[in-house]
């Protein structure tokens, strides 16, 4: 008694879980039963169509594709029928004949953006081009035929009626200025996101000028970009294909140039690591000069006589960099040359009293000032002065032409290369 009571609990569990199921399914399939008769129905708009039919199988997308093809099919016949009933009204039934053909002509563009919605999800769901060609082909040929067998006065009325339709040149017109008002409020919006991280990269110290440029150029087009993808599409512009040309773009590009990208690396390098920086006066690659602007692929120097000169950045890091604007103060190294006659003593004073009248030259590290050499016609004299980065040209160029006239005053000669010749003659 007790394996009949279990057996028979076990087949009413059965039963009931059995009949849950089909009762789910039924459920289903009558929701996507409904969602195929909303999708096949004639009134619907492109825009809800589009959103219809995104469950839809590629099989039940080459369905419906049949079904808009049959809907545009029937509208074509009925305007082809109006349009040939033309020929023999009269004036007043012949114009009530023209807006009928005007509403027509109006459904028959929605039906082919319906037809060209289902044709678009159809092959973005994987169908195959030879199965897609025939229903685009039959689009693109029923609209230049029916636009060409309609009637010359109906098609004004029909461009008309367009201009100032809600979806037609009206929508466009408020879609156009839209955009525009979006793009103008972008402009704003990117450029106080950019005076708002310029602020934020302030607080940075460590960070060099060239790198917080590059940020904020950065989020300047990011901003721009971004801000441009919401104007079109508070513009109504579908942006998701875009996306897809972004990156077909992008992989070409990465290969077409690996050379740029080689720049674009070195670049953020430098950026990053600061071997120099705008204003620096720098040596790289054979060319020496301030450093006047970078970007991401090259750097502009400017040499003392103004031309500029473009340098890739990997030519930059692969080679030695001598930054002589790198620390706050330099040595000035002046040789200058006296004759064996003269008091070198004397001179290397006259030498000490032009650096400690001269405020540029620092007195922490003490100038040295001392023989250096002994030349073919002088003895040299080093005079080595410490001064700030920003005044070495001064001082270097000042000091020259100060020992020059100390010197002339205090009867020191610099003398000039020359040499004795001693003649032997013949007879000796």
């Amino acid at each position: 008694m007790k394996h009949l009571y279990e057996r028979i609990r076990s087949e009413f569990v059965v039963v009931l879980l059995a009949g849950i199921l089909c009762s789910l399914a039924s459920i289903g399939l009558t929701a996507s039963q409904e969602l195929r008769a909303k999708a096949s129905g004639a009134g619907v708009t492109p825009e809800v169509l589009e959103a219809y039919i995104v469950p839809f199988t590629v099989d039940e997308l080459s369905d419906l594709a049949g079904v808009w093809q049959g809907h545009l099919s029937q509208s074509i016949e009925s305007n082809i029928e109006l349009n040939a009933s033309l020929g023999g009204l009269g004036e007043a039934e012949a114009q009530r004949v023209r807006e009928k053909i005007t509403r027509l002509l109006e459904k028959q563009s929605i039906l082919g953006a319906n037809y060209q919605v289902v044709l678009n999800g159809w092959s973005l769901k994987g169908a195959s081009p030879e199965d897609v060609a025939p229903h685009q082909s039959y689009l693109d040929a029923v609209s230049t035929a029916t636009l060409q067998a309609t009637d010359l006065r109906t098609l004004f009325s029909f461009a008309a009626n367009w201009l100032v339709s809600k979806d037609g040149g009206l929508g466009l017109l408020l879609q156009l200025f839209v955009f525009v008002l979006s793009f103008v409020v972008l402009l704003f919006a990117a450029r106080f996101v950019k005076r708002a991280a310029s602020k934020g990269l302030d607080r940075l110290p460590a960070m060099s000028r060239l790198l917080k440029s590059f940020v904020l150029t950065v989020v300047y087009w990011v901003t721009i970009v971004v801000g441009l993808m919401i104007a079109l599409g508070l513009a109504g512009v579908n942006v998701t294909p875009l996306f897809a040309v972004f990156g077909g773009l992008s992989f070409i590009l990465g290969f077409a140039l690996q050379d740029t990208l080689g720049n674009l690396a070195s670049g953020l390098m430098i950026m990053v690591l600061k071997p120099f920086d705008t204003g620096d006066y720098i040596e790289i690659a054979g060319a020496s000069g301030m450093v006047d602007n970078m970007s991401v692929v090259s750097t502009q120097i400017r040499t003392f006589d103004n031309q500029y000169i473009v340098v890739p950045n990997s030519k930059i890091w692969g080679d030695v960099i001598t930054n002589v604007s790198a620390a706050k103060t330099r040595r000035v190294d002046l040789v200058f040359g006296i004759a064996y006659s003269d008091s070198a003593p004397h001179a290397m004073e006259v030498l000490k009293g032009l650096v400690e009248n001269d405020r540029r030259c620092l007195r922490d590290p003490v100038a040295e000032i001392f023989v250096g050499e002994l030349g073919d016609s002088s003895v040299n004299l080093f005079c080595r002065p410490w001064v700030a980065t920003e005044d070495y040209w001064d001082v270097y160029w000042g000091l020259t032409g100060a020992a020059k006239e100390a010197f002339d005053r205090e009867g020191i000669s610099i003398p000039f290369p020359q040499r004795d010749v001693h003649l032997i003659s013949a007879e000796t």
